[in-house]
């Protein structure tokens, strides 16, 4: 079994209005993962951030930051305790709108290579069902285990996400937005393609997570398959 988590950190700042990776990555250890995917994360303006998620976890960060802020390269970050056999990140920016990426990591499960992604869609419907069918593309003509999370900002329907189940991955949400509420939004998802099966998923939710911040994390439990079984059976 395997533990994988999407979590929107908020930048690093809470509901008390503190800005604290250390946190952040307490929030990390608390879900007991072997991947988390982060999104609102920026580098470099308060020291090496990622050496602090790094520190504060014990897991190996992966840079998938696309834009500079001015104030730091801003994005998603992947964490992982697994070995990193190879990662890339891609570029989904929409003309006119926040750029937007997604970064991969292919890891080692037990000498299992499983393709894992994060990504961060955009608020307006129609750059989303655009970076949607981006991600798919990129995905064609692959196959094999394959995660994808992140906050995708889809929060009513799932018509956006028909290239992606056109190319096998099956989506597990939970409501995770806001902290300040009842959550009622299910913005952050896992979606996973077979022979990855999603034994479980939920909502990690804490006084820890309540304050961290304006999101929750989703968890789900997981089992990679063989590839080469899995085609045995098909």
């Amino acid at each position: 079994m395997v533990r994988v988590a999407t979590y929107n950190a908020h930048d690093c700042v809470g509901r008390d209005g503190a800005y604290s990776p250390g946190r952040i990555g307490r929030v990390v250890l608390s879900i007991e993962a072997d991947v988390v995917a982060l999104q609102e994360i920026t580098l470099d303006h308060a020291g090496d951030v990622l050496a602090q998620l790094e520190a504060a976890t014990g897991m190996k960060a992966i840079d998938g930051t696309v834009v500079d802020r001015g104030v730091g390269r801003y994005g998603n970050v992947l964490l992982s305790r697994r070995p990193v056999v190879r990662q890339a990140v891609h570029d989904l920016s929409y003309t006119g709108r926040e750029p937007r990426g997604l970064v991969e990591a292919v890891l080692d499960f037990d000498d299992l290579e499983c393709r894992v992604m994060a990504t961060h869609l955009g608020l307006a419907s129609p750059e989303r069902h655009e970076q949607l069918a981006r991600i798919a593309a990129l995905l064609r003509g692959s196959s094999g285990p394959a995660i994808l999370m992140g906050d995708f900002n889809v929060w009513a329907g799932t018509t956006a996400f028909k290239p992606l189940r056109d190319a096998g991955f099956v989506a597990s949400a939970g409501r995770s937005y806001p902290t300040w509420f009842v959550p009622l939004l299910p913005l952050d998802r896992i979606l996973t393609r077979s022979p990855v099966a999603v034994l479980r998923c939920w909502r990690h939710q804490t006084p820890l997570t309540r304050r961290a911040s304006d999101h929750f994390p989703i968890v789900a439990d997981v089992r990679i398959g063989d590839p080469a079984t899995a085609a045995g059976r098909a």
